[in-house]
Parts: structure tokens; C-alpha cells; sequence
């Protein structure tokens, strides 16, 4: 029977992986439940999405960034309610509702499928209030990866954006984020997601094979790919003075290519936890601009079901694990 979780010399439940391999090295162990450090949070987690960057830690082709140390937990996304506070922490309180994500660089060290986690305040920012707490683990990752994104490409009111892969995770929170800020957003996605591009917003879909985008060429003021793929027909489709991010490791060859050629730069960008993106993307759910796209949603003990579903790709937004 599974433990449940505590914190008070009590245990918690977790996920983790022993080895590396396909999702099915997954499992769900008891532990010992955290405690609030110095400036840090306990937090209940409600729910975690599953990013590709778990998966691929998971199956083994992150030990850059992971070490080869085993086991290594999972997860970076988080939502839930706070039962602790550690000392130097006066902006949280028990009870209260959070979101957030862990950096890149804790992969392997540190993860959040489990029922409670340790987590630094400076990564955690309060919930909006606008929906059931579960389901806003959909976004803190891939909203600020959106919101960074926009930023880097100073997408503003009347600018036109091309969203390449905009039925994803990443995506889809950009296309919406985008839109409230006033942008003229047209998307790069297969047919099946047309009726929701549309519903968040998208004003034209195009076909992902690049002989499609012969009538795109010098079109746009900026382009968000999170593809990693055709980046260079995709680089035509810019104006003189455009601008283009990737956030796929596919294309950190091409970012570093095009600083050397004419024409404009591809710029690879690595998301970083903010307090102040998080507050930003809290500010647009709650005003009924931005909302969680979920694919699907496992309960904890089928979180390898969940990676298996993440792994077959051209989904529509987030797959979920519910914690508690």
C-alpha cells in the first residue's frame, strides 16, 4: 500500500527510475518526506505535467545534464498547496496555493513526482485562482518558455508571429500569450489541430512541409519554432528586420551557424525559472486569456504511461499526472 505523505518523520511516494530506458524503467517508491530548509517551501503537489525533457532524461540522452548517478527522480512542473516554510521565507504560509517549475540544471537531482517536495521559494510564485489547482500544472514550463520566448522576440501589439508546432505544450500557451498582447498569430501545425488553433486564437494554419510556405517568404516579424526542424526555409519566412527563436535542442546547430551568415540570427533559448514570468502568465489565466490545453491525465502509479504517451508526440497540449 502506498505510504502517505508527511512531514513530520513521515514518508512520502515518488517516482523514480533505477535505470535508463523506455518509460517502463518507471516506478513508484516510498520515501522520507521532505523538510523546509532555509528558504524554502514544502509543498502537497496536486499534479505534474511531463515535458519531453523528462522523457529524455529518463531514456538516457540528457547524462549532460543529468549525471549517470541512479536512481534520479522526474518531473520539473509542480502545482499545489503549501504545508511548510522554512526560515527567511515571509511571502509564503501554509495553506496557501503555488505553482512553478525546477530548472533545467536540477534534472536528476531533484524532481516532482512525488506527493510532497522540498523546493526553493525563489521557483514557487502563488497559484491563480481561476481553476482547480491539478489543472494548472499544465502550465508553469512551457508558459514561461513562451512568455521568454515573446520577450526575446519582442513580439507586441500588431506584430505578425509564426508559431511553428503551436497545438504543443509550448505552443499553445504562446499562441495565447501572443494574442492577448495584441499579436497577429498564424500557426505551423498538421490539419487534425486546426478547430484548436483556431479556438486559441490562430488566424491561419499552414501545413508543416516547407514547399507549403513558398507565399510565406519575408512575411512575418517573428517566428517561435519548438520544432528544431526546416529552421532555414523557416528563417525565409522572416522580414529584412525579423526575429527567430527555437526552443528545441534540434536547432542549437542552427542558432550557432546563423550568427555567421547575413540575414537574421536563429537564437536558441533554454528556459529559466521567474517569480516575475510566473506572476505574468497567473495574470493572464486569471483574466481568461490564457488556459491549459491537457491531452490527458494519469493518476501517479501510471506515470509510465504517461512518459509512453508524451514519447509518441503531435499531441495537443499537456499529459498530466495526478499526485493528490
Amino acid at each position: 500500500m502506498a505510504a502517505q505523505p508527511g512531514t513530520d518523520g513521515g514518508t512520502i511516494v515518488a517516482a523514480q527510475y533505477e535505470r535508463f530506458g523506455p518509460a517502463e524503467v518507471l516506478s513508484v517508491v516510498d520515501g522520507p518526506a521532505p523538510s523546509a530548509g532555509q528558504g524554502e517551501l514544502v509543498v502537497r503537489v496536486a499534479a505534474i505535467s511531463v515535458n519531453r525533457i523528462d522523457t529524455s532524461a529518463r531514456a538516457g540522452q540528457s547524462k549532460f545534464m543529468t549525471g549517470r548517478h541512479l536512481p534520479q527522480p522526474t518531473g520539473l512542473d509542480f502545482s499545489g498547496e503549501v504545508t511548510d516554510v522554512g526560515q527567511q521565507v515571509s511571502d509564503f504560509s501554509p495553506g496557501q496555493r503555488v505553482w512553478g517549475f525546477l530548472g533545467t540544471d536540477q534534472l536528476g537531482k531533484h524532481g516532482t513526482a512525488a506527493t510532497q517536495i522540498a523546493v526553493s521559494a525563489d521557483l514557487a510564485a502563488p497559484a491563480p485562482a481561476s481553476h482547480e489547482l491539478a489543472d494548472l500544472a499544465a502550465l508553469p514550463l512551457v508558459s514561461v518558455t513562451a512568455w521568454q520566448a515573446l520577450e526575446e522576440l519582442k513580439v507586441r501589439e500588431g506584430s505578425r508571429l509564426l508559431v511553428v508546432g503551436g497545438a504543443g505544450g509550448v505552443g499553445s500557451a504562446a499562441v495565447q500569450v501572443a494574442r492577448a498582447r495584441g499579436a497577429i498569430v498564424d500557426t505551423i501545425s498538421s490539419a487534425p489541430h486546426e478547430a484548436l488553433l483556431q479556438q486559441l486564437g490562430a488566424e491561419s494554419r499552414f501545413d508543416p512541409d516547407p514547399a507549403q510556405w513558398s507565399g510565406l517568404t519575408g512575411h512575418y516579424d517573428a517566428v517561435l519554432d519548438t520544432t528544431g526542424q526546416s529552421l532555414w526555409a523557416l528563417r525565409r519566412t522572416l522580414a529584412r528586420t525579423g526575429r527567430m527563436v527555437t526552443t528545441s535542442p534540434a536547432g542549437i546547430a542552427a542558432s550557432v551557424i546563423s550568427k555567421i551568415l547575413p540575414g537574421p540570427s536563429i537564437v536558441f533559448l533554454s528556459v529559466k525559472p521567474s517569480r516575475t514570468a510566473l506572476d505574468q502568465v497567473a495574470a493572464l489565466v486569471d483574466a481568461g486569456l490564457l488556459n491549459p490545453v491537457i491531452r490527458a491525465r494519469f493518476p501517479l502509479g501510471e506515470i509510465a504511461q504517461a512518459h509512453a504517451l508524451v514519447e509518441t508526440g503531435h499531441g495537443e497540449g499537456k499529459v498530466l499526472v495526478d499526485i493528490s
